[in-house]
């Protein structure tokens, strides 16, 4: 699930070897600039350690060590990266800064950063930059955004790389949250760079990756690897065949309708040699604490799917597990798919309640994935979060390891999604995975964990720490499913 608004690329490191100082990177709406090769731009104590990185933009926006008197300050380490010098965080202390722009617009920040063995260990979720102007949210929680190291093991030097709109910049951190102690990184920063606005074209966003990729040996993200749509959609395709995907009307993937895990809705109620509802009972999912999932709250009418948030008084043996006040629904097909076109025209809930349509599958102890196609907060407390139409992916175990990983982005909406039908669209196949909205690419990424079949997942959860808390007074809410399609590819 999307909870850290970022678009992280790893990438493994080159052989390293010392060279020229590479040219500067592009200077328009640089507002950040921290370069760990140049002394000239750090403050040091007589220990070699940080108490201050200037800022090399012109824009005065240096950072401050946050505990001066900590018994482990950042710290310069020379000839560390490519010949280059790092700032190596140990995990005590880090940097903050002060508010770079009060106002909403977009930003873009790219961070290179990597974690020897002798660094792993420390909290999960350790953050390389935090930005936090609503002080009283966390930074997984819009306007407010952060990039995390989402594991505690060594890494190879990576770049981060993070694009969103309609989003302040600072008060932000370097190498830890903003608030408090926790989460501060273990593990080196070789340079972090801060645009007040989007990358827009491909000139730009290369020529800022060949810098970083050049002076550091990373690999460049490649943007048809890992990409998010910013701005609108544009012209969107009209729906002439209704038996293709709304994306592709000239059926150039010569597609087949997989009927086995596609449905229409249109009978009285969810048939149950197709899909299973969760019902408190078993091993199911029980939901998302306080919401119980309970079968009631999945029903078939009007040609939709019907997945309903409520507020109502639940059994003790539920409020004992921490379950109370609310219920929800999770649907599931029995069946699983694989490589395909999954198509569904949908509503989300006119609520803080989560509206989501994944495919996952958790059946295997060393082999568990999730691809979240959608997940929406209809009515939240953030005008610009009911725009975001947020997108994930995760690996939950593998035969070699039960590291989670994620790698998601969201795309802004120019309207609430709640305020009318649209139809979302997602293409697996074996290299990419492609996500779209009325027809048109919001997102792709590079396939490299999801290569055996999932579960189609439809389902509502009380996401309080991200969507906020349900008002009660928009209750019951729901959220409603046209219909769901499967294709499958003839080419």
């Amino acid at each position: 699930m999307l909870r850290e608004f970022l678009l992280a690329v790893l990438a493994a490191s080159v052989v390293c070897h010392a060279q020229a100082t590479p040219s500067r990177p592009l200077v328009s709406g640089l507002v950040l600039w921290l370069d760990a090769a140049d002394m000239s731009k750090m403050t040091l104590n007589s220990q070699n350690r940080l108490l201050r990185w200037h800022d090399k933009s012109g824009k005065s926006n240096d950072v401050t060590v946050d505990d001066a008197a900590a018994t482990s300050l950042p710290q310069r380490v020379t000839n560390a990266m490519n010949g280059y010098s790092v700032v190596r965080f140990s995990g005590a202390s880090a940097f903050v800064g002060k508010t770079i722009r009060a106002t909403k617009g977009p930003v873009t920040v790219l961070v290179v950063s990597r974690r020897l063995p002798d660094q792993a260990g420390g909290k999960t979720w350790q953050r390389l930059f935090s930005s936090r102007p609503q002080i009283a949210d966390n930074d997984n929680v819009a306007p407010n955004f952060g990039i995390s190291v989402q594991q505690t093991t060594a890494y190879e030097p990576t770049l981060a790389f993070l694009e969103l709109n309609d989003v302040p910049i600072g008060p932000y951190a370097v190498g830890r949250n903003v608030v408090g102690t926790s989460e501060i990184l273990r593990g080196d920063i070789a340079e972090v760079l801060v645009y007040d606005h989007s990358l827009v074209t491909q000139e730009e966003r290369q020529s800022v990756f060949q810098y970083l990729a050049d002076k550091w040996s990373v690999a460049i993200p490649k943007p048809a690897n890992s990409w998010t749509r910013v701005g609108p959609l544009g012209t969107v395709p009209k729906q002439i065949h209704t038996n293709l995907p709304l994306s592709d009307q000239a059926n150039v993937g010569q597609w087949s309708l997989d009927s086995s895990l596609s449905d229409d809705f249109n009978g009285a109620a969810l048939d149950p040699e197709r899909w299973h509802v969760n019902d408190a009972t078993g091993t199911d999912s029980l939901g998302r604490k306080p919401a119980l999932f309970t079968s009631k709250n999945a029903t078939v009418s009007n040609g939709n799917l019907n997945i309903i948030f409520r507020k109502e008084t639940l059994p003790e043996k539920y409020v004992r597990l921490g379950f109370k006040d609310y219920t929800s629904a999770m649907v599931r097909t029995i069946e699983r798919g694989s490589y395909g076109y999954y198509e569904a025209r949908a509503i989300p809930m006119n609520s803080a309640g989560s509206s989501a349509f994944w495919l996952a599958w958790t059946g295997l102890t060393d082999n568990s994935t999730e691809i979240d196609i959608f997940e929406i907060g209809g009515k939240t407390k953030d005008a610009v979060f009911d725009r975001l139409y947020n997108m994930n992916t995760h690996v939950w175990a593998t035969p070699q390891s039960t590291e989670h990983l994620s790698d998601g982005s969201s795309w802004l909406s120019p309207r609430r999604l709640a305020n009318t039908f649209h139809v979302y669209g997602f293409d697996w196949q074996p290299e990419t995975l492609r996500w779209y909205v009325d027809g048109v690419l919001v997102r792709e990424a590079k396939n490299t964990h999801w290569f055996f079949p999932m579960q189609i997942v439809f389902d509502s959860e009380a996401m309080w720490n991200w969507f906020g808390v349900v008002e009660d007074v928009d209750l019951p809410s729901t959220f409603r499913v046209d219909y769901i399609k499967v294709w499958r590819r003839g080419r």
